[in-house]
């Protein structure tokens, strides 16, 4: 009797899509059903091209690590391009250097007499290869002149758009308006002061108000960065990165052009944020403060600044003799150790001074005035300026109108002076953290919508606040009325008013 052929099936498709695999191993294995072979293994590639090598973990490797172990004697595809489309992979298969017999379902080829056909259709798939990416290179150039992204990877904020549902202008991203929420508020919570809020209170800021990623997963600081320095959320198209690199650190905003798509933020917030961000090394994730004033108080004995911490009740014994449980609470304290004071008394008391300003009719006094500062019309239009006699010094250069080293120093200066433009950019795109609640009609209702970065943001800006130690046993939050135990606060407390 004739021992039954060991066949191994391989399926591949460069796009990743579940029902081709499935398709492909039900026709190979009714094949094998119908004759007669025996099924030993299946090796699956899924989002892996035919036409370039593939790498050791893939299950093309697998398989012919398999073959050369003796588990299987033919292989079994649905077709030659499922199994390859490059002759130096038939070279993996056929002798001299491996003896693997090639089946398909379609066409129904057999390389057990004669693997010309196989070597003859795979130089012809080369070809196709050849061509198409010629072709696709072509196109490429031409979408990218007219703004178009290439498929791939979906900023958040934005959806793909299938071709099938592009309007007349072919247009690719469109703004997803929950995702796009989140990236303005990311936006506007960096810049809502000079330097920037910190990206990991950011990120517990958003986590807290139980917002989650397009993942589903936890917003963590890197996520943050990402986001900040995307030239896609202000309608720029990056330059295409070398394969396998995907870092916008790297990419220069003068490299990128106008996209075919609505922008979610100003570019001028996109240059600030930058400004702050690209080049420097990202910041750990613990950085995120979990407290209203933690660091910004500072200590009325030593001057030195206040921080959180957690501490714990030592309650005195009762008549009977017995001590009542202690608790745990959060505090503010000296960094020298002067005082260790409960935090969240004087939290109520800060945050209550701080509504009641808001709330009075010269609240709007309070913003810092409009024409302080740059004006962006007048920034943005010089740094357009500079990028006009950037591509103009290229020009000269290819033309041999202009010398190497004097193109160097020339560029070297305008690099400096697109810096500075861009600092200033910066500086003019940084809202003013009163902005929003000063013109709000409820300061109350504003303050308790608003995050804690932002909260904090509006107490940095208004106020400089020093807490003094409290003597033994004084406890200045015991009333249970609020307004005595704000009285009593008060006392323990001095406020220096930056603004108005």
């Amino acid at each position: 009797m004739t021992d039954l052929l060991r066949v191994a099936i391989y399926v591949r498709q460069s796009v990743e899509e579940p029902q081709g695999i499935s398709q492909q191993l039900e026709d190979c294995r009714a094949e094998a059903g119908r004759r007669g072979w025996k099924v030993v293994g299946t090796y699956e590639d899924d989002d892996v091209s035919g036409s370039k090598k593939r790498g050791a973990k893939t299950d093309w490797s697998r398989m012919l690590a398999d073959f050369d172990r003796g588990l299987f004697d033919a292989v079994l595809a649905n077709d030659v391009d499922r199994l390859t489309r490059s002759l130096a992979d038939v070279l993996e298969l056929r002798p001299p250097k491996r003896d693997v017999r090639v089946l398909t379902v379609r066409g129904g080829l057999d390389t057990a007499d004669d693997d010309t056909t196989l070597k003859l259709l795979a130089v012809m798939a080369e070809r196709e290869v050849r061509l198409k990416t010629a072709r696709a290179q072509r196109y490429a150039v031409e979408r990218r002149k007219q703004g178009h992204p290439a498929a791939g990877h979906t900023a958040y904020g934005y959806r793909w758009v299938r071709a099938a549902d592009r309007d007349a202008a072919g247009t690719r991203f469109r703004i997803d308006e929950h995702e796009a929420r989140i990236v303005r508020r990311i936006f506007n919570e960096f810049l809502v002061t000079g330097d920037g809020a910190k990206l990991a209170q950011i990120a517990r800021d958003l986590n807290d108000d139980g917002l989650r990623t397009r993942q589903g997963t936890r917003w963590r600081t890197p996520t943050i960065r990402r986001i900040l320095i995307n030239p896609h959320y202000a309608a720029l198209l990056p330059p295409v990165q070398p394969e396998g690199q995907n870092d916008m650190a790297k990419v220069q905003l003068e490299a990128c052009i106008p996209g075919a798509w609505e922008a979610i933020v100003p570019e001028e917030q996109l240059v600030a944020a930058r400004a702050v961000l690209v080049g420097r090394q990202p910041k750990h994730q613990g950085t995120a403060r979990s407290h209203l004033l933690s660091g910004i108080p500072t200590c009325s004995v030593c001057g030195g600044p206040v921080r959180s911490c957690r501490a714990r009740t030592h309650p005195t014994k009762r008549k009977d003799g017995e001590a009542a449980g202690s608790k745990h609470h959060a505090a503010y304290r000296c960094i020298d150790g002067h005082f260790v004071r409960r935090a969240d008394h004087i939290d109520e008391f800060i945050c209550e001074v701080v509504i009641e300003r808001l709330s009075q009719d010269d609240a709007a006094d309070l913003l810092r005035p409009v024409d302080d500062g740059p004006d962006l019309g007048v920034l943005n239009a010089r740094r357009a300026e500079l990028r006009e006699r950037d591509a103009a010094i290229a020009s000269l250069i290819a033309r041999g109108k202009m010398t190497v080293d004097a193109a160097e120093e020339a560029l070297d200066e305008l690099t400096a002076e697109l810096g500075q433009v861009e600092e200033q950019i910066s500086v003019a795109a940084a809202r003013d953290p009163l902005a929003d609640v000063v013109t709000s009609d409820d300061a109350r209702a504003w303050w308790e919508g608003a995050t804690l970065s932002r909260r904090r943001a509006v107490i940095e800006t208004l106020m400089d606040i020093v807490i003094r130690p409290v003597g033994p046993g004084s406890r200045p939050g015991r009333h249970r009325d609020t307004r005595l135990r704000h009285r009593a606060i008060k006392k323990t407390l001095e406020i220096h008013w930056k603004r108005g």
